[in-house]
């Protein structure tokens, strides 16, 4: 088993990069999803309680693939930041997922979600903060 790398070691914003681009393509996972499943919800079968029908949707194929390229980013983002770190500034799709759901999906957000996103996001960058101050002094 290999160590994670030390912050002197990680160079640039690469890890950065990879957990916005994991957390985007979640987000855009999920829009796919709830766009796929809302198409398909007419369509009878009787393996509907598997959630057969929705197969047939272009929407659902594209979450889907969009799953997987977040993924693909995830494991490299794994690879250069301890799993504490990742895990925290990936949450930042709790905020990405409300605000494409207002845009793509025309859902409303109130504002108690909106005082929510503004903490997620405040946490999201007090822990981006703290790494990155630790990264400047090794």
């Amino acid at each position: 088993m290999t160590p994670i790398q030390s912050p002197a070691s990680v160079k640039g914003a690469l890890p950065y990069w990879g957990v916005l681009c994991c957390a985007l393509f979640v987000t855009a996972s999920v829009v796919c999803l709830k766009k796929g499943v809302d198409n398909t919800q007419n369509l009878l079968n009787t393996l509907s309680w598997l959630e057969m029908p929705a197969l047939v949707s272009g929407w659902v194929w594209a979450g889907i693939l969009c799953f997987i390229i977040s993924f693909v980013f995830w494991l490299k983002v794994l690879k250069v930041l301890p799993l504490n770190i990742a895990f925290n500034l990936v949450n930042i799709e709790h905020v990405f997922v409300p605000l494409a759901s207002y845009l793509f999906l025309g859902e409303m957000i109130s504002s108690m979600r909106a005082v929510g996103i503004g903490i997620v996001l405040l946490g999201v960058w007090v822990i981006a903060e703290a790494y990155c101050r630790i990264e400047e002094r090794v």
